[in-house]
């Protein structure tokens, strides 16, 4: 694994090893590691909401209801 080091205003600190001990994180980094993983997978969730979204307004533009839809992925499940 390929390590980059970050740098965190000082201001932060206090907060972090607050943060580390009430929770039990064992060091700082795997604070951070925990938190980027996180921020990471947010976003992604982000990405993935919009891109739902948007083939939802195309499926609405083009009158396709939801049960519709419900009832072919139910046809395709069971063929």
């Amino acid at each position: 694994m390929s390590t980059t080091t970050i740098k965190i205003s000082s201001d932060f600190l206090p907060q972090v090893k607050s943060i580390i001990e009430e929770f039990g994180f064992n060091s700082e980094e795997e604070f951070f590691q925990e938190a980027i993983r996180d921020k990471i997978l947010e976003l992604q969730k982000q990405i993935f909401f919009k891109g739902s979204s948007q083939v939802a307004e195309k499926l609405k533009k083009k009158g396709v209801t939801e049960t519709e839809l419900l009832q072919k992925f139910s046809q395709r499940k069971h063929s």
